[in-house]
C-alpha cells in the first residue's frame, strides 16, 4: 500500500531508478523517503535491530533445546532468517562457554582453591595470563627437551594448573575443527543420496551447539550451586542425539541407535588421538 510521504526518483543507496508508488528500493531495500533523520528514527533503528537480534537470539537457544533437530531441518528447507544462522549461533554459544570455563573453573576456582605463589608471593590472574612460567628468576631447563618439559611441567602443582590453563585457551581451535570431522562420520554412517555434505555438517554443527548451551548450563549450576551434573549432561547428550538424528534421517529406531554408537565410537577414537596431537604440538611452543 503507498504511503503518503515524499518520494525519491533515485536511491541514494544504489541508484536505482524508482517509481512514485515505491515504498522501498527493489534492488536494495531501502526505504523510499525524502526525510532528514531525527533522534526518533535513530532510537528507533538502534532498538528494533537490537531487540531483533536478541529476540532471535533467544528463540533459536530455545528450539535448540527443546527441540532436537528442528533447526537443522529449518535451515536446509530454506527457513534461514527467523533464526540465529548455525555458524553465528556456534560462535556465540562457544565464546560464552569458554569465557565462564576460564573465568570460572580455571582462573578463579584454582586461585581460591589452592595457595599458588610465585617467589614466595601471591600469583594474580596477570601472572597467569603473562608469565606461564617465564619469570627471570625461574629455573630454565632445555626446551628441545620433552621429558625434561613434562617433569618440570607436573613437578608441582602450580605448574601444572598453569600449563593447563594455558592449554585450555587454545583448546576451542581443536572443537572447531572436530565438526568437518563429526560431520564427516555422519556422512559415512547415515549416507543418504538425497544429502550433501553440507547437510550432515549443518546437524553436527547443531549438535555441538547443544552440547556447548549444555555445558554452560552446567557449568553455572556448579559455580552457583556446587551442583556436578556431569553425568546428567552426558547422558542428556546422548537422548538429545537419538532424538536428533531419528527427525533428520528420518530412520528406524534400531538401525539410528546402532549407527549412532558406530559414529559415537570413531568419533571418541578420533578426539583421543587429535588430543594427543594437540597435547604434544602445545609442548612443543609452551615455555616453561
Amino acid at each position: 500500500m503507498e504511503n503518503n510521504r515524499r518520494k525519491r526518483i533515485y536511491c541514494p543507496n544504489c541508484k536505482s531508478q524508482l517509481k512514485a508508488h515505491m515504498n522501498f528500493c527493489f534492488d536494495c531495500g531501502q526505504e523510499n523517503n525524502i526525510k532528514r533523520v531525527s533522534i526518533k528514527i535513530l532510537l528507533n533503528d538502534f532498538f528494533s535491530t537490537y531487540f531483533t537480534v536478541n529476540s532471535k537470539l533467544l528463540l533459536t537457544l530455545k528450539l535448540l533445546i527443546i527441540k532436537p533437530g528442528f533447526l537443522s531441518i529449518a535451515y536446509l528447507s530454506g527457513r534461514i532468517e527467523g533464526y540465529l544462522r548455525p555458524i553465528r549461533l556456534y560462535v556465540f554459544v562457544s565464546f560464552v562457554f569458554f569465557l565462564l570455563s576460564t573465568n570460572l573453573t580455571s582462573y578463579k576456582s584454582t586461585i581460591e582453591r589452592i595457595n599458588l605463589t610465585l617467589n614466595e608471593m601471591p600469583v594474580t590472574i596477570g601472572d597467569l595470563e603473562d608469565g606461564f612460567g617465564e619469570s627471570e628468576t625461574a629455573p630454565k631447563i632445555n626446551e628441545n627437551s620433552l621429558d625434561k618439559k613434562i617433569e618440570k611441567i607436573f613437578s608441582t602443582e602450580r605448574e601444572t594448573t598453569i600449563f593447563f590453563n594455558y592449554m585450555l585457551a587454545k583448546f576451542p581451535i581443536v572443537m572447531f575443527i572436530m565438526i568437518p570431522v563429526l560431520g564427516l562420520l555422519f556422512n559415512l554412517f547415515f549416507f543418504n543420496k538425497s544429502y550433501y555434505y553440507i547437510d550432515y555438517l549443518i546437524f553436527s554443527l547443531h549438535l555441538q551447539c547443544f552440547l556447548l548451551t549444555l555445558l554452560i548450563i552446567t557449568t553455572l549450576i556448579d559455580w552457583l550451586l556446587k551442583i556436578d551434573l556431569s553425568i546428567v549432561a552426558f547422558l542428556g547428550l546422548l537422548i538429545y542425539g537419538y532424538i536428533a538424528a531419528l527427525k533428520f534421517y528420518k530412520k528406524k529406531k534400531l538401525i539410528t541407535f546402532l549407527k549412532l554408537c558406530l559414529v559415537g565410537v570413531f568419533h571418541t577414537g578420533l578426539i583421543v588421538v587429535v588430543c594427543i596431537l594437540f597435547f604434544l604440538l602445545v609442548m612443543q611452543t609452551y615455555s616453561v
